[in-house]
């Protein structure tokens, strides 16, 4: 009765402590679990090594590509925790290389003369995009590469969104080294950039290093808003809302985007499509032509399909375009072109916060295309194209599929 009472005359103490301790209990509960599951998981690496003891074979080659500022710095700490050892206790040889500046994994994949059995991506999509363009620009074969899904976007939540999703998140980093240890892997598409002179001729092309992604293009009002809501982090999950509202008070001028574009008809692979590569300058800040050859049937490749080099021209005041990689409904690649125009600064985009912050914005204007081309005009607003995720200068460019370009464990 008496601890009762004191607990009751205490209540402000009382209900702090208790805060405190239910923390710690659901902690120590999380951390047995990851244990167990980790030391299970082990278990499992083990016997399947054990299965193959009969025919050695010396170990391979890992070469990590660690963004170390990645995720608030977490990427690095959760790598070393949870995936390194793994890769040791499974038997390959493993090297890292942690980034210093924009664009150092990119050159270094690029320049380094002997490449490794494997490539681990252990960053976000712009360290992603920075070693397939590293790999796409060598000449001869390259090695396989496995993506860890340590970036902010991917791993954006599972600190602060309840006792169970770190391990769920470990179980998901586990779960994408699974595929290297099984060595399943395949072609994955990719998509090329180059920068063009303002006219539309392929001959335009400047004779400038290509960037290769996988996640697609993004320029405009709502990737403009993506990007700034990091300035609104200390108000947690409304940060997006408060981003978009506090656009919503800018001036019309710069809301729209007026751009040409020309694009080609989606093809599956045809002798329009397959050109010899070029050997690629020394020099440059992006992009040169488009010059990989399709892989697949090699008679399929030996068809002329008229449309391929059909080119249809247009013009469009959009407020956001969106590019992206598919796989069609007759399994090839092809672009998606989404262009939204349907915004406007007020009360009509206030009341559309939701569905911006969502992503649910239907586009006016969808387009399909094996490449595409656009031609910004003079009077843009200072807005930034993002590429798997990182910035360029808006300029005239040649965006195109790469078909099955690079090896991915999946």
């Amino acid at each position: 009765m008496n601890i009762l009472n004191t607990l009751r005359n205490n209540w402000k103490k009382t209900v702090v402590f208790s805060m405190f301790l239910g923390y710690g209990v659901n902690t120590l509960k999380s951390n047995i679990e990851i244990k167990k599951y980790m030391s299970e998981f082990s278990v499992n690496i083990m016997n399947t090594r054990n299965i193959f003891e009969s025919s050695p074979s010396p170990p391979q080659n890992i070469l990590v590509v660690m963004n170390p500022i990645a995720n608030n710095k977490n990427s690095e700490k959760m790598f070393k925790k949870f995936c390194e050892p793994i890769l040791h206790l499974a038997g390959y040889s493993v090297e890292i290389l942690r980034t210093n500046h924009i664009g150092h994994a990119k050159a270094y994949i690029e320049e380094i003369k002997d490449l490794p059995d494997i490539i681990v991506v252990a960053g976000g999509d712009g360290t992603k995009s920075e070693v397939v363009t590293g790999l796409l620009r060598r000449r001869g074969n390259l090695c396989p590469v496995a993506f860890l899904p340590l970036g902010r976007s991917r791993q954006s939540g599972y600190f602060n969104l309840g006792t169970n999703q770190e391990l769920e998140y470990i179980k998901t980093l586990s779960n994408a080294l699974m595929p290297v240890l099984k060595g399943q892997c395949k072609y994955e598409n990719v998509i090329q950039y180059d920068v063009l002179n303002n006219d539309d001729s392929d001959e335009s092309t400047n004779k400038l290093k290509p960037i290769f992604g996988m996640n697609g293009f993004s320029w405009g009002l709502l990737k403009d808003i993506d990007s700034s809501k990091e300035k609104y982090w200390y108000l947690g999950p409304l940060k997006h809302h408060i981003s978009a509202f506090l656009r919503s008070f800018y001036s019309q001028l710069d809301w729209n985007l007026e751009t040409d574009f020309i694009y080609t008809p989606p093809c599956s692979g045809c002798s329009n499509c397959c050109v010899e590569k070029d050997k690629l300058p020394t020099k440059g800040f992006l992009l040169s032509k488009l010059v990989s050859p399709i892989k697949g049937d090699p008679l399929k490749n030996q068809i002329k399909n008229d449309k391929c080099a059909t080119k249809v021209h247009g013009t469009i005041t959009s407020n956001q375009i969106n590019i992206s990689l598919n796989q069609n409904e007759y399994n090839f690649a092809e672009l998606e072109s989404r262009f939204i125009h349907s915004l406007e600064p007020g009360w009509s985009f206030i009341k559309n916060i939701p569905n911006i912050t969502k992503k649910s914005i239907q586009p006016n204007l969808v387009v399909k295309s094996r490449t595409i081309q656009l031609y910004p005009t003079d009077n843009i607003p200072n807005i930034f194209y993002s590429i798997d995720g990182e910035e360029y200068e808006p300029r005239a460019i040649k965006i195109s599929v790469i078909p099955n370009a690079i090896k991915v464990f999946s």
